[in-house]
């Protein structure tokens, strides 16, 4: 599995991170993997706006090829 390091974490979120573990009796890594999975799933679900996957993976495709293309000079 890939480690993933969060640097300069707001005090205020890491500490309502610490509350959502306490309440729920899980060690922290877990509340953070179980907050970082559900919230891919809410912003998932609001990027695909009702396409279906084969559209949802043609559109980012179409977005990651944008990337490459080099900057104009502008109007």
């Amino acid at each position: 599995m890939t480690d993933i390091v969060l640097k300069d974490v707001d005090p205020i979120l890491a500490e309502r991170i610490r509350r959502v573990s306490q309440a729920r009796g899980w060690p922290i890594h877990d509340t953070i993997f179980n907050l970082l999975e559900q919230g891919l799933f809410v912003c998932e679900a609001e990027v695909r706006g009702g396409f279906d996957d084969r559209e949802v993976n043609v559109l980012a495709e179409a977005i990651s090829a944008l990337k490459d293309v080099p900057p104009g000079k502008g109007f």
